[in-house]
C-alpha cells in the first residue's frame, strides 16, 4: 500500500479536501470516509508540502481515534517525525502549549504543569459542592462546571445559568489552582488564554506546525474553536477541520454544532461536503435521515460499490421491559441465523435503566455471550482498556488471537518516554512484551496475580511515572492492583477481567453515546416509545410528563441519528407506544422518530 495508491482510491470530494492548499472545512457524514481522507492528507503534507524541521500537528476526540490513525499511516508506511504530533486536543495543549511555555509567562505554573487525577478533581468538586450547594450530588454537577468553564472562557452569555453555576464554576478552579493542579478542561481553557494574549507564543506554534488538522470538530468545544480562529486569523496556519454537526451528541460537556457552522461559513475557508456513504446501503440511509431531520434532507447517498439497500426492521412490542427483552432477543437470533458474527451485533441504548437489566439477564438466560461495555467494576481510562485488551490476547487459543501489532504500537507510545536504547530497546521491549503475553495461564489465573506479573516484567508502574501527562492511567492503575489486593475483585480471575476485551464472539451491548465512530454489521435499538427516545421529563408539580424542549429534541435526534447510523446491513427498531417504569407503564405514544421512519420508507 503506497500514498498514490491510497489517493487514487478517493472518490472526487476526498480528492478536492486533500489538494486544498488553504483552509478548510469537511463535513463528514457516516460512513463517508472522513478517517481515509484525513489520513492521506496528513501523509500529503508529509510527503509533499511541509519540510522539516517544521511539522504538521492533528489533534482528535479521545485515543482511540489516535491509534486508528498510526496504524493506518503506518500501512501508508509513513513514521510520524518528532515534529508531528498525533494525538488528542488535551494532549496537544498540554505537550506542544503550556510544558514550553505556561511557565515562562504564568506564575501558577513557575514550577511546572501537574495534571490532576480523578481523585484529586472529585476531591475539588466535591468540596466546591459543598461550599455552594450543599447537599447536591457532585456527579450530577460535572457537565454543569464544564459547561459555565467554556462559555465564559468564550466570552460568552452566562445569564442562563443559575446565579450560584459561575461561582461553584470558580471555586472549583482555585481548589485545583492552590493545590498547584491543573484538569483536562483547564488545559484547553489555560492554552486559549496563552495564545490569546501573547503573539509569540503563536509564532512558536505556527513556525513548528504550519498545518493543524483537527478530527471530530463538533465535539472539541468553545475554546478549541477560539483557539483555532486565533491561529488562523493572527499567525497564519492552516487549518484542516473535519466534522459533521449531526453528529454532535457530547451537549452535555458543551460541544455544540455551531461552532463547526460558524468555522464552515467563514470566508477564508473553503467547505467540502463527502456526499458519499460507504458504510450503509439507501434504505439506512433514508431511515437515518428520516429522524433527523425530516424537513430537511441532507443529500448524502450510498456509493455505487454498496450494492444492497439495507434492511430496516420495525418490530412492535407491548412496552413492558420483558417483552423489550424477548423482542431482542428475537432480533439477535434472526442476526445469527442470518450470518452475522456475534461481535457485529450491537444493542445500543439510550441510558442504564430497568429495561436494560431484563434484557441482560434474558441473554444470561439464552446462554447469549455478551459484553457490557459499562461494567463498572473496572477503571475505565485507556490503560485499564489496553490491559483488558492485552489480557483478552493472552487468553484466546493462539490460532484465534487478532493481530498482536495494536497492542504492541500502544505499550510502546506509553514506553516511549522512558526507552533510551532507540530501535534497539524498542526490539527489546517487543520481545519481552509478545515473550510474556503468549505464555499459557491457568484458567482460573487471578487477576491479582498476573497484575503482579506484567508489572514486574514490563515495568508499568514505572514506565507511568515517566510521563506526568499519566496522571489519570496511574491513578487506574492504583485502582485496579488495590481492589485485585484487598478489595471487590480480590477474587476475580483473568478470564473475568478480560471480557470487555474479547469481543470477537459476544454481542456488543453499549450506549448511544458509547457508539458513536463505530459500525456494526447489525444495530438493535429497544425502548423506540416516546419517553425514551427522546426522553420526556416528570414534572411533580403538575404530575404530568412533559414534552421534549426544541433544544432537547435536537439533542435526542441526534443521539438517535447517530445509533441507526452505526449499522452496515440491518437496524431493529423495537417499539412500542408505552414504556415501563417502577409504577407500570407509561403510554406516551410510540417514537416519533420510527413514525417518521415509516412514513419515509413507505
Amino acid at each position: 500500500m503506497n500514498l498514490t495508491t491510497e489517493f487514487e482510491r478517493l472518490n472526487e470530494e476526498q480528492k478536492t479536501a486533500v489538494r486544498s492548499s488553504g483552509n478548510t472545512v469537511v463535513l463528514a457524514g457516516p460512513g463517508s470516509g472522513k478517517t481515509a481522507t484525513l489520513v492521506v492528507k496528513l501523509a500529503h503534507l508529509l510527503a509533499d508540502k511541509i519540510q522539516p524541521p517544521s511539522g504538521v500537528a492533528c489533534i482528535t476526540y479521545n485515543n482511540d481515534a489516535v491509534g486508528e490513525f498510526r496504524r493506518r499511516l503506518a500501512e501508508l508506511g509513513v513514521t510520524p517525525r518528532r515534529s508531528v504530533f498525533l494525538g488528542t486536543v488535551h494532549s496537544f495543549c498540554l505537550n506542544c502549549i503550556l510544558r514550553p511555555y505556561a511557565r515562562l509567562v504564568d506564575p501558577r505554573f513557575k514550577d511546572g504543569v501537574v495534571v490532576a487525577n480523578k481523585e484529586q478533581t472529585d476531591q475539588a468538586l466535591t468540596d466546591a459542592v459543598e461550599e455552594y450547594m450543599p447537599g447536591s450530588n457532585p456527579r450530577w454537577l460535572e457537565s454543569l462546571v464544564t459547561k459555565v468553564r467554556r462559555a465564559r472562557a468564550c466570552g460568552e452569555d452566562l445569564s442562563g445559568f443559575a446565579e450560584k453555576d459561575p461561582l461553584l464554576a470558580q471555586d472549583y478552579e482555585d481548589r485545583l489552582l492552590q493545590a498547584g493542579l491543573i484538569d483536562f478542561e483547564g488545559m484547553v481553557v489555560s492554552s486559549l488564554e496563552l495564545i490569546r494574549t501573547h503573539s509569540w507564543v503563536r509564532d512558536l506554534l505556527v513556525a513548528r506546525f504550519p498545518w493543524l488538522l483537527v478530527d471530530e470538530y463538533q465535539d472539541l468545544g468553545g475554546p478549541l474553536h477560539l483557539i483555532v480562529t486565533h491561529l488562523a486569523e493572527h499567525a497564519g496556519i492552516r487549518i484542516f477541520a473535519v466534522g459533521d454537526p449531526d453528529q454532535t451528541i457530547y451537549d452535555f460537556t458543551g460541544a455544540n454544532p455551531k461552532y463547526l457552522n460558524a468555522l464552515r461559513t467563514r470566508e477564508d475557508f473553503e467547505e467540502v461536503r463527502l456526499k458519499f456513504n460507504y458504510r450503509s446501503g439507501q434504505r439506512l440511509i433514508d431511515a437515518s435521515q428520516a429522524a433527523l431531520a425530516p424537513a430537511q434532507p441532507r443529500g448524502y447517498v450510498a456509493h455505487p460499490s454498496q450494492k444492497k439497500p439495507g434492511e430496516v426492521f420495525l418490530t412492535m412490542c407491548s412496552g413492558t421491559n420483558a417483552d423489550y427483552a424477548a423482542k431482542v432477543v428475537t432480533a439477535v437470533r434472526a442476526a445469527i441465523e442470518a450470518g452475522e458474527p456475534l461481535h457485529e451485533i450491537a444493542v445500543l441504548y439510550r441510558s442504564v435503566s430497568p429495561m436494560l437489566d431484563v434484557i441482560r439477564a434474558a441473554f444470561v438466560h439464552h446462554n447469549i455471550p455478551f459484553v457490557w461495555e459499562r461494567d463498572e467494576r473496572f477503571p475505565g481510562g485507556p490503560l485499564v482498556r489496553w490491559l483488558q485488551q492485552a489480557a483478552a490476547w493472552s487468553v484466546a487459543p493462539a490460532d484465534l488471537r487478532s493481530s498482536f501489532r495494536p497492542l504492541l504500537r500502544e505499550f510502546m507510545a506509553w514506553a516511549g518516554g522512558e526507552a533510551s536504547g532507540g530501535q534497539i530497546d524498542g526490539l527489546k521491549r517487543r520481545a519481552e512484551l509478545h515473550g510474556f503475553l503468549s505464555m499459557p495461564v491457568p484458567v482460573n489465573m487471578r487477576l491479582r496475580d498476573w497484575l503482579e506479573t506484567i508489572d514486574g516484567t514490563m515495568g508499568l508502574q514505572h514506565m507511568l511515572r515517566t510521563r506526568p501527562e499519566a496522571a489519570q492511567d496511574k491513578a487506574d492503575l492504583k485502582t485496579l492492583i488495590e481492589a485485585t489486593n484487598s478489595g471487590v475483585l480480590r477474587d476475580t480471575t483473568l478470564l473475568a477481567f478480560a471480557g470487555p476485551g474479547q469481543v470477537t464472539d459476544k454481542i456488543v451491548v453499549t450506549t448511544l453515546h458509547g457508539s458513536k465512530g463505530r459500525q456494526f454489521g447489525v444495530v438493535i435499538i429497544p425502548g423506540c416509545a416516546e419517553g425514551v427516545l427522546p426522553a420526556w421529563s416528570w414534572n411533580p408539580r403538575a404530575r404530568t410528563w412533559d414534552k421534549p424542549s426544541t433544544f432537547q429534541l435536537s439533542e435526542a435526534r441526534r443521539l438517535f441519528y447517530v445509533g441507526v447510523t452505526r449499522a452496515r446491513r440491518a437496524v431493529h427498531l423495537i417499539h412500542a407506544n408505552a414504556f415501563e417504569n417502577r409504577y407500570g407503564l407509561v403510554r406516551l405514544g410510540i417514537s416519533r422518530f420510527v413514525t417518521e421512519i415509516k412514513t419515509r420508507l413507505g
